[in-house]
C-alpha cells in the first residue's frame, strides 16, 4: 500500500483541517491513508528516531493511571502529527518546523506578533501557548507554541515553532 504524504502547503483551518487531515475523522480511516508504520511504545525515547524519520511512525504513549493510551502518527520530525485518544477520532493535528501552510497568512517560523494585526493575543499560562480573540471571543480550535513559551509581556519577539489545530471533545 501506498503511504500518504501530507499537504505540507494546505491552509489552517481552525478545528477543522490542515496537511490534508480533517479533526474527526477514525483513527481507522487514517491509518489505511498512512499505511504500515513502524510502532513504538511508552519505553521508547522518540527523539532521535523522530529526528532521523523520513516518513510516518506511529507512537503509542500511557495516559492518566488506567489503561487508556494516546496514539499518534508522527510525519518526519514532527512537521505533521495526527492524535487521537479512546474514541478513536483525529481530535489534533500538531505542525511543526518544516510545514509551509499557514492561517491568516500567518505560519511555523514567523513573529507570533504578526497575529497583532487581527487579533488579540492571550498568552495560556496553563499550557504554555498562545490563543487568540476577535471581538471578545477566544478562536476556538487553535493555539501556538513558540520558541520561549511566556508572555509577551515577558518575551515579546517569539517565534512560532508549532500550531495545533484540535477539538478537545473528540478526545
Amino acid at each position: 500500500m501506498k503511504k500518504s504524504v501530507p499537504n505540507l502547503y494546505s491552509e489552517i483551518i481552525p478545528g477543522s483541517e490542515a496537511a490534508g487531515f480533517s479533526i474527526g475523522e477514525s483513527f481507522s480511516d487514517i491509518s489505511k491513508r498512512v499505511g504500515t508504520v513502524d510502532w513504538y511504545g511508552p519505553e521508547v525515547s522518540m527523539r532521535n528516531i523522530l529526528l532521523g524519520n523520513s516518513g510516518w511512525v506511529g507512537v503509542k504513549r500511557n495516559i492518566g493511571f488506567g489503561n487508556e493510551s494516546l496514539l499518534s502518527y508522527r510525519y518526519m520530525n514532527q512537521v505533521v502529527s495526527l492524535f487521537f485518544e479512546k474514541k478513536e477520532k483525529l481530535y489534533r493535528i500538531a505542525l511543526g518546523e518544516g510545514y509551509h501552510g499557514n492561517f491568516d497568512g500567518v505560519g511555523i517560523g514567523e513573529n507570533l506578533k504578526i497575529l497583532e494585526s487581527n487579533f488579540e493575543i492571550i498568552f495560556n499560562d496553563a499550557d504554555d501557548d498562545f490563543l487568540i480573540k476577535r471581538n471578545g471571543s477566544i478562536l476556538t480550535g487553535i493555539s501556538f507554541v513558540t520558541d520561549y513559551r511566556a508572555s509577551l509581556e515577558d518575551v515579546p519577539q517569539q517565534v512560532i515553532k508549532f500550531i495545533s489545530i484540535h477539538d478537545w471533545s473528540l478526545r
